[in-house]
């Protein structure tokens, strides 16, 4: 009987040395695979949910592609790989600001809004146009062993010009989030970035109102 439980101890122990030794293998490898490359992220369709806020009939609302102040419109943020090495997130296809005038459009519309992207820059016909800047937007990773964390930022400037009377409605949306996986997936990011842009632009619904074709803070 000893003998035998003996020999069931040692089995442990290898069989849990084998399990670390490749768990080890599976940490190094990830860790260093990838460095340098380039991580594709979108600003995807978002939506405003069910909820309808307001008639379609309502004043229309023409947004013109977001002015691009960033410090570096290379690049959406930064990868560190768990030894050493970056890779970047870069926007995947078209322009940042043309992306987030469309997001915001679709957000609007699935909340009742009345709204389109301006075309060519022009907004002839609207009853207000609504005109942004992007301060601050991107993600950034940084792998360790067993973990990765992730922290993201969405800063931006909306302006909506009331044709009706010249009366002009400013306000600054600002969001940040922070997550923590154990593998690192660029899905992760995306949903992070994705999150802070649906914060900010329930926001800027949330602090303001139509009021006939006038849009108002509340």
């Amino acid at each position: 009987m000893c003998v035998d439980h003996r020999i069931t101890k040692e089995e442990h122990v290898r069989h849990y040395h084998i399990v670390g030794i490749g768990l080890l293998g599976v940490i190094l490898a990830t860790g260093c695979a990838g460095k340098g490359e380039r991580i594709d992220l979108t600003v995807p369709v978002v939506s405003g949910g069910d909820e309808r806020v307001v008639a379609m009939s309502s004043p229309t609302v023409a947004i013109e592609p977001f002015e691009d102040h960033r410090t570096d419109r290379s690049r959406l943020g930064t990868r560190h790989h768990l030894w050493g090495g970056e890779s970047h997130f870069s926007f995947s296809n078209g322009t940042l600001s043309e992306a987030t005038a469309q997001a915001f459009a679709d957000y609007l519309k699935g909340k009742g809004w009345n709204a389109t992207v301006a075309e060519g820059n022009r907004a002839a016909g609207a009853d207000m146009t609504i005109t942004g800047e992007l301060v601050d937007v991107g993600v950034d990773a940084q792998s360790g062993i067993g973990q990765t964390t992730l922290n993201a930022k969405s800063r931006m400037v909306v302006q909506v010009n009331n044709h009706a009377d010249g009366s002009q409605v400013r306000e600054t949306l600002t969001s940040a989030g922070t997550n923590q996986v154990f593998w690192f997936d660029p899905e992760d990011a995306q949903e992070l970035l994705n999150e802070l842009y649906n914060k900010n632009f329930e926001k800027f619904v949330t602090d303001t109102v139509l009021d006939g074709k006038l849009l108002k803070l509340r």
